[in-house]
C-alpha cells in the first residue's frame, strides 16, 4: 500500500511537470490574460511539495544509516 501511494505521488508529479511544459509553450498567447488557481489546486501543490520534502529527508536518512 505504501509503495502504491508513492508511485501515485510520483506519477502525479510527472503529469504536473508535463502540463507545466505544455503551458509554457503557449504562455506567449495568453500573456495579457489573468490566471486563476483554485484553492483545491493550491492545496494539492502544497501536499506534493510536502511529500517531496518528506521523501528527500527519508532518502537522506537512509543514506546516513547505510552501513555498506
Amino acid at each position: 500500500m505504501k509503495k502504491a501511494e508513492q508511485r501515485k505521488w510520483e506519477q502525479e508529479i510527472v503529469y504536473e511537470r508535463k502540463l507545466v511544459k505544455e503551458r509554457s509553450k503557449e504562455d506567449h498567447l495568453y500573456a495579457d490574460k489573468d490566471k486563476f488557481v483554485t484553492s483545491a489546486y493550491k492545496r494539492k501543490l502544497a501536499e506534493q511539495a510536502k511529500w517531496m520534502e518528506e521523501e528527500r529527508l527519508r532518502q537522506l536518512r537512509e543514506e546516513k544509516e547505510d552501513v555498506s
